[in-house]
């Protein structure tokens, strides 16, 4: 009889996704262990990590190290993290007025330059194909000229990986096979119907989204921000709707992290263990549920 088989989804992010790292060490402790991943842009890079057969701690290490390298600092987050503005697109805002950030000007398409984000993929991950991985791993990209949601589950996955978590202006698209990709966060928040089409029974996401924000009438005072806030309600409304196709949630406390604040890396795993422990005897009983109902249904038809 066919095995009963798990599979995870993990959710973008930016930093917030750290705690992704958090929820596999509790997962494989308690002796839950996927058989299937998926992930979108920081979901992308960590699940492909541990589907590399690296361990959560090394993962973690690996973070660490990155910190101190000049690879991070040519990604610039410091310039992000010593600002006075206190939203991220406050942020960018700011900057582009200063004329410090030049890509919606037309001079360059990213504020991250594509040689830096290849050795940053090349430092965390090998130089391997798809189907060199332990765990059969998926990630999701946007493919800008054709308008389509691009699943890449076959090549090389330095690439793959990169173009999930190519945030579109911050970093350049990536082409691949013909298409040309930015981070798949905007159509597939949280990769749970992938994980589904590759075979899993039961299916656990993990949420490290920021959630939406309620604002008052004062909050809105020019056509910009009208726009902007109508994109974040199609965000969130798309979002809601994804969640909904888990068999199981996990949803680690992280919203008040910035998507670029990797330096808080020990409060998001932590977040993420804490949020999957208290999660563990629901979670269990579900599975063991679903599990159940599976074995019934295959032998009654």
């Amino acid at each position: 009889m066919k095995k009963f088989k798990i599979g995870l989804a993990l959710g973008g992010g930016g930093a917030r996704g750290l705690a992704h790292i958090g929820v596999l060490r509790i997962l494989e402790k308690n002796g839950i262990f996927p058989d299937y991943i998926a992930g979108t842009s920081m979901g992308a890079i960590l699940g492909a990590m541990y589907c590399c057969g690296m361990t959560t701690n090394e993962i973690e290490h690996k973070i660490k190290i990155f910190l101190t390298t000049e690879i991070y600092k040519k990604m610039r987050f410091e310039s992000m993290l010593n600002s006075e503005i206190k939203t991220v697109l406050d942020d960018l805002i700011g900057k582009i007025k200063k004329k410090t950030l030049v890509f919606l000007s037309g001079v360059k398409m990213a504020f991250i330059e594509k040689i830096v984000m290849d050795e940053m993929i090349a430092f965390f991950l090998p130089d391997i194909d798809f189907q060199d991985l332990k765990i059969p791993f998926a990630c999701v990209a946007i493919d800008i000229c054709h308008g389509r949601e691009v699943i890449l589950k076959e090549g090389p996955i330095q690439e793959a990986v990169i173009s999930s978590m190519s945030i579109p202006g911050i970093m350049p698209p990536v082409k691949f096979n013909d298409n040309i990709l930015v981070d798949g966060g905007a159509v597939r928040v949280i990769p749970i119907k992938v994980v589904r089409d590759m075979g899993s029974d039961f299916l656990i996401g993990v949420d490290v989204s920021s959630k939406l924000r309620l604002i008052s009438e004062e909050d809105i005072n020019s056509a910009f921000e009208i726009s902007q806030r109508t994109s974040e309600i199609a965000f969130s409304t798309l979002r809601q709707m994804q969640l909904k196709e888990a068999d199981f949630l996990i949803s680690p406390p992280v919203k008040e992290i910035k998507w670029f604040e990797l330096v808080k890396f020990n409060e998001c795993i932590l977040a993420g263990e804490n949020e999957t422990i208290k999660k563990l005897p629901e979670l269990k009983s579900k599975i063991n549920l679903i599990k159940c109902k599976t074995f019934f249904g295959r032998i009654l038809g």
